[in-house]
C-alpha cells in the first residue's frame, strides 16, 4: 500500500513540476489565462491543475501557413540560399576553377 501511494505521489509531482516548467518556460502567451494564473491553478488544484494547464492553457505553436493563405506550403523550407557549401553552384565552380589553376602550374 505504501508503495502505491509513493507511486502516486511522485507521479504527481512529476505532473506539477511538467506543467510549471512548460508553463513558465514557454515561448509564446498561455491561452486563456495569464501564466501566473496558471501557476497558482497548477500548485493549488492537484491533479487537475496540470492536466487542464496541457489541455486548455498551453499555447499552442503557429501552423504554417496553407495553400490557399499567405505563403507557399509547397515551397522550399529554406528559400534564402543553398544550405551546405556542396550545394551552391557559385562554390562548387570556384573550387573547379582552383583545381583548374592548380593543374596548369603543374
Amino acid at each position: 500500500m505504501v508503495r502505491a501511494f509513493l507511486f502516486l505521489f511522485l507521479a504527481h509531482l512529476a505532473l506539477v513540476i511538467a506543467a510549471l516548467a512548460d508553463c513558465l518556460g514557454g515561448e509564446h502567451a498561455p491561452r486563456k489565462l495569464t501564466r501566473a494564473w496558471w501557476v497558482l491553478i497548477i500548485l493549488f488544484l492537484p491533479v487537475a491543475g496540470g492536466i487542464l494547464w496541457f489541455a486548455v492553457g498551453r499555447a499552442r505553436p503557429p501552423r504554417p501557413a496553407g495553400p490557399g493563405k499567405s505563403g507557399n506550403a509547397r515551397g522550399p523550407r529554406h528559400p534564402n540560399g543553398p544550405i551546405a557549401p556542396d550545394d551552391d553552384p557559385d562554390f562548387l565552380r570556384d573550387i573547379d576553377r582552383r583545381l583548374r589553376d592548380d593543374n596548369k602550374e603543374d
